[in-house]
């Protein structure tokens, strides 16, 4: 695998934290490694099974003349189908990195995708793994991912990883949730978001909760700064 050069002690995934003498990640891009892959199987199995139909309105068979698009979303199909490729290979049969917008029709395989994620920490391991299924896979790839921190090549596994997320995502239309704000409290660089139906929006970061007037401060803060 090929890895960029990245300034010695600092992390190879955010390029900003410090690691130990012995990782190439920090603690903080591992955990949240773990948490896409949580989050991909999550997409999968959860809710991309469930996104296979259209929404109500956007198919089914017109008049001729006027278009037809698939009852299903064959997107979704092509993604959760293990037999789909996992991505694209070169004249080597090596994989090629590509983003799920540089073609509006080419989307991988989660299944196969987290499968030969998973056979690769195997093999640079030099064992063998439990497997058979997405979870397993997922499973075993969480497990090793402080293994992979300290490897040269975490950053590669970490794009891959990232790609897989921000494609299931993209398919299962779920976009970030927009900030409320800044954060009131002034040590604190955070922003707010809204917590939820019966519950209070709260900062990321100092986890400061916002209800009532202080969602009305909040609100004129954000006006008197635009």
């Amino acid at each position: 695998m090929i890895t960029e050069p990245v300034a010695l002690g600092k992390c190879r995934v955010c390029r900003r934290n410090d690691t130990s003498s012995v990782a190439y990640a920090c603690n903080d891009c591992v955990n949240h490694l773990v948490d896409l892959v949580r989050g991909i199987v999550h997409y999968a199995t959860d809710v991309l099974p469930d996104s296979v139909e259209p929404v109500r309105g956007q198919t089914g068979r017109m008049s001729p003349g006027y278009g037809s698009t698939p009852p299903l979303r064959l997107d979704v199909v092509a993604a959760l189908d293990p037999r789909s490729l996992p991505g694209d290979v070169d004249e080597h049969g090596d994989a090629v990195t590509r983003r799920p917008d540089d073609s509006a029709s080419w989307v991988r395989s989660i299944p196969r995708s987290l499968e030969g994620l998973a056979d690769s920490i195997a093999g640079e391991r030099d064992e063998s793994r439990p497997g058979g299924t997405l979870t397993a896979d997922a499973d075993y790839i969480r497990r090793n991912l402080w293994w992979v921190a300290d490897q040269p090549w975490v950053d590669d596994v970490a794009d891959d990883i990232a790609e897989l997320h921000h494609m299931a995502r993209a398919l299962a239309r779920d976009a970030p949730q927009q900030a409320l704000g800044a954060c009131l409290n002034v040590t604190c660089g955070g922003r707010v978001f809204w917590g939820g139906v019966g519950r209070p929006a709260q900062c990321e970061q100092c986890k400061r909760t916002y209800d009532g007037l202080d969602l009305v401060r909040l609100e004129a803060a954000q006006g008197a700064t635009a």
